[in-house]
């Protein structure tokens, strides 16, 4: 597996799937800080990432910026087609690019994708053509669950855990 780029939906995938509206029409979502995390691990070992969202979003815009998201596509109704934008900016192969979805509107581009994944509350659909199946919900952990996997399927794993954990300096207690 050699994943350069990871591409994922939103709503249901990076959130749980719900959005809050309240009386002036203000909207809110919620995210989890741990998936958010392994957005800064990935890009460190120079992964790209990109969020393809069916819906337009602010918040979707704010949250994407704080996580230093590479690429940003919203209203998205026919995913395969920013999937093959992005393809064609980095220059990549489907081989090349794992995607994380979790309904119908996302089927098309994961059976494309080198590697995709859904969370544990994803449409079974999604579930059949998954290669990866979180025990994570969306919003809930999932993404990181996920990305974790890429990068052990890739042998990088281990140069997190020796950044983070420092695993020369535990030798020593």
């Amino acid at each position: 597996m050699d994943i350069k780029l990871i591409v994922m939906d939103v709503d249901g995938v990076l959130t749980d799937g719900r959005i809050v509206l309240d009386d002036d029409g203000v909207e809110y979502k919620f995210f989890d800080v741990k998936d958010g995390h392994i957005f800064h691990i990935a890009k460190d070992l120079g992964f790209k990432i990109a969020l393809i969202s069916g819906r337009y979003s602010k918040v979707t815009e704010i949250r994407a910026e704080q996580l230093g998201v590479d690429d940003l596509y919203q209203n998205q109704h026919v995913k395969i087609e920013a999937f093959n934008t992005l393809k064609k900016k980095y220059g990549l192969s489907n081989e090349n690019i794992a995607y994380i979805g979790d309904d119908l509107i996302d089927i098309p581009a994961m059976i494309l994708a080198g590697f995709s994944a859904c969370p544990k509350d994803a449409h079974k659909e999604v579930k059949k053509v998954a290669d990866f199946v979180s025990p994570y919900f969306g919003g809930r952990g999932a993404v990181r669950n996920i990305v974790e996997e890429i990068l052990k399927r890739q042998n990088q794993w281990n140069k997190i855990l020796e950044k983070y954990l420092l695993l020369d300096k535990y030798d020593k207690l």
